[in-house]
């Protein structure tokens, strides 16, 4: 498998994305340890998640939890293998998709995201989508301190705008390493985004 680069690490150009494993229409868990092993074994070292890929409001981290018990389980090597989750936003459990980007709870989701992937720094963490109600920098300053107190090995950001990039860019000093933005031919907004990662206007 051809590979990138995030950050410093090394991934294969094909990641998982475990998302459908938690919400609805759900497969049964067996299922889905089962994919995630297919995934290992088919060379895959990134694996995407968040907190609030789950259905019901008292099973918070379900894909994390998920993830962490496939990779307890898998036979092979899984030290190459970069899990990236998310925080910031919730599912209340009526089906609905609520967002808070307050730094108190960033940081009480990291916290219980470490727990959940039983990791002692989590390898890659993004914010998972701007909160209207907080002004973007608080948001991102929370990524800052969890760098410096070395819960997080890397920062990125998700269903972030341009001016949202070279923001956090900024405010992280360079550190941002990862953008994820939805991006498909039946799904367009991103295109001017796409466009300008690609040019590498950051590097300017």
């Amino acid at each position: 498998m051809q590979t990138r680069h995030i950050g410093e690490v090394q991934v294969g150009q094909i990641g998982l994305g475990a998302m459908p494993m938690s919400i609805e229409g759900r497969p049964d868990e067996r299922r889905s340890i089962t994919t995630i092993h297919a995934a290992l074994d088919a060379g895959v070292t990134l694996i995407d998640t968040a907190d609030a890929y789950h259905i019901g409001a008292d099973e918070v981290g379900h894909n994390e939890l998920l993830i962490a018990k496939a990779l307890a389980t898998y036979p092979g090597d899984t030290s190459p293998t970069l899990v990236a989750t998310k925080g910031g936003h919730l599912r209340p459990g009526d089906g609905s998709w609520t967002v808070d980007g307050s730094p108190a709870h960033i940081k009480r989701a990291c916290e219980a995201s470490l727990k959940r992937l039983g990791v002692e720094a989590i390898g890659l963490y993004q914010f998972h989508r701007p909160d209207p109600t907080v002004p973007y920098a608080e948001s991102i300053g929370a990524l800052s301190d969890l760098l410096a107190e070395g819960k997080i090995r890397m920062a990125g950001i998700s269903n972030a705008n341009l001016q949202q990039i070279r923001q956090a860019h900024e405010l992280l000093d360079g550190r941002l390493v990862s953008v994820q933005n939805q991006f498909s031919p039946a799904f367009r907004s991103s295109t001017g985004v796409s466009r300008s990662l690609i040019l590498g206007w950051w590097g300017r």
